[in-house]
């Protein structure tokens, strides 16, 4: 009886045995798996925080382009007025220039021997166009006493008026009764070309 106990003790110690080695065994597996799990969490939280910090500087560094691309553009946007309006300025006094050169010349020649005779020939065509009807001519303080002589040579029957500013030289022809006027004084002729000129450069620079 000792004997068989004795038998039964020890295939049980040895059952016993191999069912605790089992279980360690079970027991490491399972902490290996969870330490590699807890490494691939581990790897998987450090790799979404490095993605997160990578968009944030992405962000931050594609508002930075495009902070520098404003400034950039408003820049160039200021250079180009500030440029137009330095070449406009420009023009402005050459434009000024020139025709104030214009201007007196036109004051040069209506003070010369030769306007008399253009006057009295513009002022015959222009009378033919007004045709009948109460004839007005306007002309310059200058100028007054030579349309009277034109009318006398003329035989035309018109009235004479001063005009009221400075008009450099040429006429005005008005037909009260068909309300109309014709503007051949050279101050309008003047400011014709320089407003013509004008939009002629304007296009050429925009």
């Amino acid at each position: 009886m000792s004997r068989t106990w004795g038998v039964y003790m020890e295939k049980a110690l040895e059952k016993l045995g191999r069912f605790s080695g089992m279980v360690m065994q079970e027991a490491y597996r399972i902490k290996k798996e969870r330490v590699r799990q807890a490494e691939l969490e581990k790897k998987e939280i450090i790799a979404s925080s490095e993605i997160q910090y990578l968009q944030k500087a992405y962000e931050k560094i594609q508002e930075a382009v495009r902070r520098f691309d404003r400034e950039h553009n408003e820049e160039i946007s200021k250079a180009i007025v500030e440029s137009k309006e330095a070449l406009f300025s420009r023009r402005d006094e050459i434009i000024s220039s020139i025709f104030a050169g214009v201007r007196k010349r036109l004051e040069e020649f209506s003070n010369g021997s030769d306007y008399a005779a253009l006057m009295e020939k513009e002022l015959e065509s222009a009378l033919i166009e007004a045709g009948e009807g109460k004839i007005v001519v306007t002309a310059g303080e200058k100028d007054i006493e030579l349309f009277s002589r034109i009318r006398e040579r003329l035989g035309a029957d018109f009235d004479i008026q001063e005009s009221g500013e400075d008009i450099i030289g040429g006429f005005l022809v008005m037909n009260r009764d068909r309300g109309l006027v014709w503007n051949h004084s050279y101050l309008s002729r003047l400011m014709n070309e320089r407003s013509s000129f004008l939009e002629r450069v304007r296009l050429s620079i925009e």
